[in-house]
């Protein structure tokens, strides 16, 4: 028992909270690799987030050539070597080949571990179908701890995780965890419940409902909010693990008027650049086509909102202002 569950296992598993990096791009769209390293700095030092998703929806992953990705990857891992505690790379592509391509460059290169999400375009109708494809990337990195990225909104593929993960690891030795990008907390709950023999990483990818997925046994979160409220949502992880569950809701409520605010204006990973570069003042660019750069009136929104909850205080109080979410 003892040699299968050291087999595949990381050196430390994946846990707490994973920054889903965006991918700073100059004003001509091509990628800005100059301020990643200042990047990884600011993760550390002013959210306390050690982890990190890269190549994601977040990074405009799928928007990016392989070389691109490959070159965004390698960056990342070189500027976090000694600093970050694990970089997981996204290798999911509608192509196999380039899928396999990047999950080898990944390990190459010294990731800790790699992600896949479903085939959006041609679909895997079933499970197996599934496994299939997964299983076949998941060889070319045989060393790494392989991660499926569960985001049915987004690739269509609505096979659920619970009955996805049923046996998987007969299937995929290399098999770690879960990101799980979606709001059905049946499909999570039951993945944590039928899973508690394995050591899986159960990573939730829902920022703003996080709290209700720690209480069904989440071990991680992974999502794009961790990039400028990661000492917010800190807290609340702190709160929840000391058992102090009305502070945890608060921190919770909190984050919450803000993405609630933000969605109503259209939040998206365009929106997300805007504030990543307000917050931390590292300029991430625009988004790359298709999508928009976010407008002059959207950024003033959410730093007005930023602001009156207390997120933007760049003199920030030790412990923990909430004044203005309390």
């Amino acid at each position: 028992d003892f040699f299968i569950s050291s087999m595949a296992s990381p050196k430390k598993k994946l846990q707490g909270l994973v920054a889903a990096t965006i991918t700073p791009m100059t004003e001509h769209g091509e990628i800005n690799f100059s301020v990643i390293g200042r990047y990884v700095d600011y993760l550390v030092e002013e959210q306390g987030v050690k982890n990190i998703f890269v190549n994601g929806t977040t990074g405009e992953g799928l928007s990016l050539s392989i070389s691109e990705r490959c070159r965004v990857a390698e960056e990342w891992v070189t500027e976090g070597r000694n600093k970050l505690d694990q970089i997981v790379i996204h290798v999911g592509a509608l192509s196999l080949k380039e899928s396999q391509e990047l999950a080898q460059h990944a390990a190459k290169i010294g990731a800790d571990g790699i992600a896949v999400i479903a085939p959006f375009f041609l679909k895997p109708w079933n499970k197996d179908v599934l496994i299939n494809f997964l299983k076949e990337v998941a060889a070319a990195a045989p060393a790494l701890p392989f991660y499926y990225y569960h985001i049915p909104a987004l690739t269509g593929v609505k096979i659920r995780a619970e009955e996805l993960l049923d046996g998987i690891q007969d299937k995929i030795p290399t098999f770690q965890g879960l990101k799980f990008s979606d709001t059905d907390l049946l499909d999570f709950g039951q993945c944590v419940d039928q899973n508690r023999q394995q050591q899986f990483a159960f990573l939730f990818g829902v920022d703003e409902q996080l709290l209700s997925a720690l209480v069904m046994g989440a071990t991680g979160a992974v999502g794009s909010t961790y990039n400028y409220l990661g000492k917010k949502t800190n807290q609340m992880l702190e709160a929840f693990e000391r058992k102090d569950f009305s502070s945890a809701l608060n921190h919770q409520f909190c984050i919450q008027r803000f993405i609630n605010f933000v969605v109503k204006l259209g939040f998206g990973v365009s929106q997300t650049k805007a504030i990543m570069t307000l917050v931390s003042g590292i300029p991430m660019g625009p988004p790359r086509l298709p999508l928009q750069k976010a407008s002059r009136e959207f950024t003033d929104n959410a730093e007005a909102k930023l602001k009156s909850l207390d997120f933007l205080s760049f003199t920030d109080l030790k412990d923990g202002n909430l004044e203005a979410c309390s």
